[in-house]
C-alpha cells in the first residue's frame, strides 16, 4: 500500500499561513544563498560589472497584478532548475537559508496561479525559461510546465521570477510593512554591504540600534555579547539598553543563517525578561533590545518562527535571563524626567484631538445635549441600587481585595454582561469600608472602542478611579464636590508610574563589555 500525493496538492499552497513579506523573502533567500554558495567566483566576476555586489530587485505592480524578483546571483543551469522545481527536494546545502526544497514553489503558488522563471548561470551557454500554470499542474496537464532555452553570452548571470494571476493584492500600509520587514530580515547582509536590496523605486537600508544605545559614565555603550549552549546547539547574540525608550523598537530579533526569522517590527519578547503580560508597555518593554542567533534549531515551513522541541524554548529563556538580567534591571530604572517615551507624540495628539472635535461637533452630540432628559435623583438612585443588589447577590466579583489603609477598605470589581442600555459603570461609594464598581461589558463603548489590553486597562482605571475618588471625597469632606473629586483622582492617576519607579531602587553594576 502506498500513500499517493496527487498533483492537485499544489493548489493548497495558496492557503498556507504566509505573510506577504515572508512569502517574498523566500525568493530573496534563494538569491542570497545562491550568492553565498558561489561568493568567491561572483565577487571576482562582478568587479567589472555595473552592479558590483549582489543586487535583488523586487517590483510589485498592483494594476497589472504582477510581482517580479530579479537578482544577479549565480543563476541556474537546466539541471539546477529541474532540481529547484522538484517539490520537497532539499538543496545540497541545508544549513543555509534554503532548507526544505519548498520555499520558492509554495511562495509563488501562494502569490499567484501562474509564474515564470527566467535564469542564466554564469559560465553556461543557455538561458532557461519556464512557465508554471498552477491550475494546469493540478489537473495533471502535460503543458502545466513549459520549458524553453535560448543561447546567451556565457558571462551573463541572473534569475528573474515573475508571478501573475495573483491571488493577493497589496496596497497602502501593507506595502510599507513589506519594506520594513524585508530590511529587518536582511539586516546582516545590508550591514556588511554585500547586498543591495531594492523594493519598488527605493533601496532598503538598515539603521543599526548601536547608535541609539545608552552610554555609560565611562563612555561605553550598554551593549554586551552573550553565548551559551542549549540542546547541543550554540546560542549567541547581544543585549543592549536603548537610550530613549520605544516599545516599537525594543525586543529581541531571532536570526538563523544571519537572516531574521522573527524580529523588528514584530520582535520576540521572552516572558522571563519582559514579563508575562503581552502588550505591556513598561520601561523594560521600551528599552531592552537585542539579537539572538539560533542556528541549528528547527524553523517553521514559512520561516517566520522557531519550532521549539521539548524544553528548548524554556532553556533558551533561562539562558537569556542568566546573561541579561542585569541589563533588564537597569532598563527598569527611570533615569531622568522625560526619559519615559510612552506618552503620545504630537501626531497622535493631533489625531486624538481631531476625533474629539468630530465628536463634540457632531449632530449626534447635539441630539444628546438637547433631547436627553435627566431622571430625578431618587429615580437614578433607585435604579442604581437595584442594579448593584442584583449583581452583588448573584455574581462573584471579577476582582476583589483590600486597601490596607486605616481603617481597611474592601473593594469589589465586577466586569459584567448587562444590557447595552444600562450605564457604562455603576458604583457604590457610600459605605466607609467598602467600594463596589460594576463595569458594563455590553455597553457600546466597551464593545466597539476598546482594542487590546492597554486601552482596556486605561478604561478600567478611569471607571475605578472615579469611584475611588468619589468614595474618598465622601469620606474626607462628607460631600461630592466636582473639583475635590478631580483633585483626588489626579493623585490616583499618578499611582501606576509611582509603583513602577519604586519597583526596583537598586542600580546594577555597569557592565558594558
Amino acid at each position: 500500500m502506498k500513500m499517493i500525493i496527487g498533483p492537485d496538492a499544489i493548489t493548497s499552497y495558496r492557503r498556507l499561513a504566509y505573510s506577504p513579506w515572508h512569502a517574498i523573502a523566500e525568493f530573496v533567500d534563494n538569491s542570497t544563498q545562491s550568492y553565498f554558495d558561489n561568493q568567491a567566483v561572483l565577487d571576482e566576476h562582478m568587479k567589472d560589472e555595473e552592479d558590483k555586489i549582489l543586487t535583488v530587485s523586487i517590483v510589485y505592480d498592483r494594476q497589472a497584478g504582477m510581482l517580479r524578483i530579479t537578482d544577479n546571483a549565480m543563476g541556474m543551469s537546466g539541471d539546477d532548475l529541474e532540481h529547484a522545481l522538484h517539490v520537497a527536494r532539499p538543496p545540497v546545502n541545508t544549513t543555509g537559508r534554503s532548507k526544505y526544497g519548498m520555499g520558492m514553489k509554495t511562495a509563488a503558488c501562494w502569490m499567484g496561479d501562474q509564474w515564470t522563471i527566467t535564469t542564466k548561470k554564469l559560465g553556461e551557454k543557455y538561458e532557461h525559461y519556464v512557465v508554471v500554470d498552477v491550475n494546469k499542474v493540478a489537473e495533471d496537464h502535460q503543458d502545466g510546465v513549459v520549458h524553453k532555452h535560448t543561447l546567451k553570452p556565457e558571462e551573463r548571470h541572473y534569475t528573474i521570477v515573475t508571478v501573475v494571476s495573483m491571488n493577493r493584492k497589496f496596497h497602502g500600509r501593507t506595502l510599507g510593512k513589506i519594506a520594513d520587514f524585508l530590511r529587518s530580515m536582511y539586516r546582516s547582509d545590508l550591514r556588511k554591504g554585500i547586498l543591495s536590496l531594492r523594493w519598488q523605486d527605493g533601496i532598503l537600508t538598515w539603521d543599526s540600534f548601536d547608535e541609539r544605545l545608552l552610554v555609560a559614565a565611562n563612555g561605553k555603550k550598554y551593549r554586551k555579547d552573550f553565548e551559551f549552549d542549549v540542546d547541543g546547539k550554540k546560542v549567541r547574540g547581544w543585549v543592549g539598553v536603548l537610550d530613549k525608550g520605544s516599545r516599537a523598537d525594543a525586543g529581541f530579533s531571532i536570526l538563523q543563517a544571519n537572516r531574521v526569522v522573527k524580529g523588528w517590527p514584530d520582535a520576540w519578547r521572552p516572558s522571563r525578561l519582559y514579563g508575562q503580560l503581552q502588550g505591556s508597555n513598561d520601561l523594560v518593554n521600551q528599552r531592552l533590545v537585542g539579537e539572538i542567533h539560533l542556528d541549528g534549531f528547527d524553523v517553521s515551513h514559512t520561516k517566520d518562527n522557531i519550532l521549539w522541541r521539548d524544553s528548548q524554548e524554556e532553556d533558551v529563556e533561562t539562558g537569556l535571563k542568566e546573561h541579561c538580567t542585569d541589563y533588564r534591571d537597569f532598563a527598569k530604572k527611570r533615569r531622568k524626567a522625560g526619559d519615559d517615551q510612552r506618552g503620545p507624540n504630537e501626531a497622535a495628539i493631533r489625531i486624538a484631538l481631531d476625533d474629539i472635535e468630530k465628536d463634540l461637533t457632531s449632530p449626534e452630540m447635539v441630539d444628546r445635549i438637547q433631547i436627553s432628559t435627566i431622571p430625578p435623583p431618587e429615580v437614578i438612585g433607585a435604579n442604581k441600587e437595584r442594579t448593584i443588589n442584583s449583581i452583588v447577590t448573584t455574581w462573584t466579583p471579577t476582582l476583589q481585595g483590600t486597601i490596607n489603609s486605616r481603617p481597611p477598605i474592601s473593594w469589589k470589581i465586577f466586569l459584567q454582561e448587562m444590557s447595552p442600555n444600562d450605564p457604562y459603570v455603576v458604583s457604590d461609594s457610600t459605605k466607609r469600608d467598602e467600594i463596589i464598581v460594576i463595569v458594563n461589558r455590553s455597553h457600546p463603548y466597551f464593545c466597539t472602542q476598546l482594542a487590546g489590553p492597554e486601552s482596556l486597562r486605561d478604561y478600567l482605571r478611569q471607571c475605578i478611579y472615579d469611584s475611588v475618588a468619589e468614595w474618598h471625597a465622601r469620606a474626607k469632606t462628607s460631600g461630592i464636590d466636582p473639583d475635590t473629586i478631580k483633585l483626588l483622582k489626579d493623585g490616583l492617576l499618578r499611582v501606576p508610574i509611582e509603583m513602577e519607579s519604586h519597583s526596583d531602587e537598586s542600580t546594577p553594576t555597569e557592565d558594558t563589555t
